[in-house]
C-alpha cells in the first residue's frame, strides 16, 4: 500500500498534539488534513473524504463521540482511530461501540505505535472493500445467470428442469459467499481460513448422526462457516492480543455473538437464518454458564450445540496466537471433563464415536 495515495484527517483541539502527529505521518508519506475540533473535522471529512480519521474524544463544540457517530453513519468502512488521553475503560468501550476501529492513548511515547495501528486499520479497510466488491461481483453473477436461465426456460420451454437449475445456482452462490466471508473473518483474527471449512464438515457429520435429515444437516453445514462473523466488529488489538485478556476485553470479545446475530437476523434465506442462530448460540453452555444469554440444556438450539462442539474441537487441535495445538488424547480428556457442563453430553458422545471420520476430514483440510 503506497502511503502517498492515502489521505489522513487528524482532528484534535490541542495544536501541539495535532501538529506532532501530522508532521510524523507526513514524513511517512501520508497526505494530511487537519481540524481543530469535531465540527470543523466533520466539515473536512464530508468535503475531502479522507481514507482514515484520527480523532480525540474531548473537544469543544462537537466531541469525538459525535464524530464517531457521524462517520459510522455516513462512511462505515472508513477506519477511524481514537487518539485520546487515558480515561475510563467505559469511554474506550463506548468509542468502539460507536464505530472506533482502535484506541491509542495519549501521551504517545512512540508515534510508530500510532502508525502501526493506522496501517492495520487501512489494511483491514482494504480487505473489507475487496470482500465487498467480490460479494457484489458474485451477486451480479447470480443475477446474470438467473436471467440467462430464465431466457433458456422461455426459449426451450424446459420449465421444471430450468427452475431446478436456477435454485441450485442460487444456493451454490450463497454457499460461496458464506464460505468466503467466514474465511475472511478467521484470517483477520490470525486463524487459518481452513478452520471454517473443517468446522463446516464436522457439523455436517454430527448433524446427520444426531438425527437431522440430510437436507437440514446440509443446511447447517452451509451455515456453520459464519459462526464467528461478528468478529469483524472487534478491534484487532483485542482480537489478536497474545496475552491474557482483561475482563473488559473479554466482555468486548463476547459481543461478537450478538454482532453476528444482528448482521444476519434480518434475512429470510434459510441458510442465512440458520447462520444467525449459529452465530448467536455457539458459545452457550449446556450448564447455562455460557454467553450471550446464558441458555441451558435443550433451550440452546441444536445448531448452536453442534457448532459449539465442532468449533472447540478444531480450535484445540490448532495453533493459535495464545496456545499450541493439543494432542487428540488431551482434547478427548477435555471433552470428557466438560461433557454435561460445557457440551451436550449426547452430542459429545456421538461426535467422538465418529472420531475416525472426523480425523480423516481434518487431513483433507490441513493448515498452511
Amino acid at each position: 500500500m503506497d502511503n502517498s495515495e492515502l489521505t489522513i484527517l487528524v482532528i484534535d483541539d490541542e495544536t501541539f498534539v495535532r501538529e506532532t502527529i501530522s508532521d510524523y505521518l507526513s514524513d511517512s508519506g501520508f497526505n494530511i488534513l487537519n481540524a481543530g475540533d469535531g465540527e470543523e473535522g466533520l466539515e473536512v471529512f464530508r468535503e475531502k473524504k479522507p481514507d482514515a480519521v484520527l480523532v480525540d474524544l474531548n473537544m469543544p463544540r462537537v466531541d469525538g463521540f459525535e464524530v464517531l457517530k457521524a462517520v459510522r453513519e455516513e462512511q462505515p468502512d472508513v477506519p477511524i482511530l481514537v487518539v485520546s488521553g487515558a480515561g475510563l475503560i467505559q469511554d474506550a468501550i463506548k468509542a468502539v461501540r460507536l464505530g472506533a476501529w482502535d484506541f491509542v492513548t495519549k501521551p504517545i511515547v512512540d508515534l510508530s505505535i500510532l502508525e502501526h495501528a493506522l496501517k492495520q486499520g487501512l489494511e483491514r479497510a482494504a480487505l473489507i472493500k475487496e470482500n465487498k466488491l467480490y460479494k457484489e461481483h458474485l451477486e451480479s453473477e447470480v443475477l446474470k445467470r438467473t436471467e440467462d436461465l430464465r431466457s433458456e426456460i422461455k426459449v426451450r420451454k424446459e420449465t421444471q428442469d430450468a427452475l431446478m437449475a436456477l435454485q441450485v445456482e442460487v444456493i451454490e452462490t450463497q454457499k460461496e459467499i458464506i464460505m468466503t466471508l467466514g474465511e475472511v473473518v478467521e484470517t483477520r483474527s490470525n486463524e487459518t481460513a481452513k478452520h471454517v471449512r473443517r468446522v463446516a464438515e464436522y457439523t455436517g457429520i454430527l448433524a446427520l448422526r444426531a438425527g437431522l435429515g440430510p437436507e437440514e444437516a446440509n443446511l447447517l453445514k452451509l451455515a456453520a462457516p459464519m459462526h464467528d462473523v461478528g468478529k469483524i466488529g472487534i478491534p484487532d488489538t483485542v482480537l489478536n492480543k497474545p496475552g491474557k485478556l482483561t475482563s473488559e476485553e473479554f466482555d468486548l470479545i463476547k459481543t461478537h455473538t450478538t454482532i453476528g446475530h444482528e448482521i444476519l437476523k434480518h434475512s429470510e434465506r434459510p441458510i442465512i437464518r440458520a447462520a444467525a442462530i449459529v452465530a448467536y448460540e455457539h458459545h452457550e453452555r449446556w450448564d447455562g454458564k455460557g454467553y450471550p444469554r446464558g441458555l441451558a440444556g435443550e433451550d440452546i438450539n441444536i445448531y448452536g450445540r453442534i457448532t459449539g462442539i465442532a468449533d472447540v474441537f478444531d480450535a484445540l487441535g490448532c495453533d493459535r496466537v495464545y496456545k499450541k495445538a493439543w494432542s487428540i488424547d488431551k482434547i478427548k480428556g477435555y471433552f470428557e471433563q466438560e461433557k454435561g457442563r460445557q457440551f451436550d453430553p449426547v452430542l459429545t458422545d456421538l461426535f467422538f464415536e465418529n472420531l475416525e471420520e472426523i480425523l480423516e476430514l481434518r487431513k483433507m483440510y490441513p493448515d498452511g
